[in-house]
């Protein structure tokens, strides 16, 4: 593998076609290393080594910068609850969409513009990876928004996990709620369980 390109790989795990271009490898390169083994396809222009696993969720998050991993995902990577989604859930803008390819196999939920960058911090994925996902706060008021999409489990597990954090920050999530129109929601949920 060229020399430029293991540098790259040491600070990033994948790479994509512009990327590659400005270090100075060529389409026609990546296509050859991935012919020849050494580089593996993820999602269209986008590659990795060939040893590494792939991580579905980092590929997800390189296909659009409108994609931030919320609710049972984000329950999950900040281990707020114990069952990590066969299916990631995402976030998005009303009225954006994300390739065809992606939205079939993701779980989409749509917010107010103005609310989708609410929130928004990076997080280690399973494998390792920084992703973009909401706070824990975030992930909490998008779990009593959502509850009539989530199983009674998920959402009463959610609640107790996060009561019981000694680093919640309440006054966050109370804003959050406050500015997402979720305040008295937010209260009942939380009174059952505090």
């Amino acid at each position: 593998m060229n020399t430029r390109l293991k540098d790259h790989f040491r600070h990033h795990h994948t790479i994509d076609v512009p990327t590659a271009q400005t270090i100075g490898i060529s389409r026609a390169m990546l296509s050859y290393l991935v012919k020849i083994g050494d580089l593996q396809r993820v999602a269209q222009g986008m590659y990795m080594p060939a040893t590494e696993i792939t991580d579905d969720l980092l590929v997800i998050s390189c296909r659009s910068p409108l994609i931030v991993f919320s609710h049972e995902t984000a329950l999950a990577l900040h281990k707020l609850h114990n069952r990590i989604p066969v299916v990631p859930s995402v976030t998005l803008p009303s009225g954006k969409r994300i390739p065809h390819s992606i939205e079939t196999a993701v779980s989409v939920y749509h917010v107010r513009k103005a609310f989708h960058h609410l929130g928004i911090t990076e997080t280690t994925s399973f494998l390792g990876n920084r992703i973009p996902c909401y706070d824990k706060e975030r992930t909490i008021c998008d779990i009593v928004r959502s509850r009539s999409r989530l199983d009674e489990e998920t959402y009463v597990s959610a609640i107790r996990n996060y009561s019981r954090l000694p680093e919640k920050d309440l006054p966050r999530l109370f804003a959050y709620a406050e500015k997402m129109g979720l305040s008295q929601k937010m209260h009942g949920a939380l009174e059952v369980i505090l």
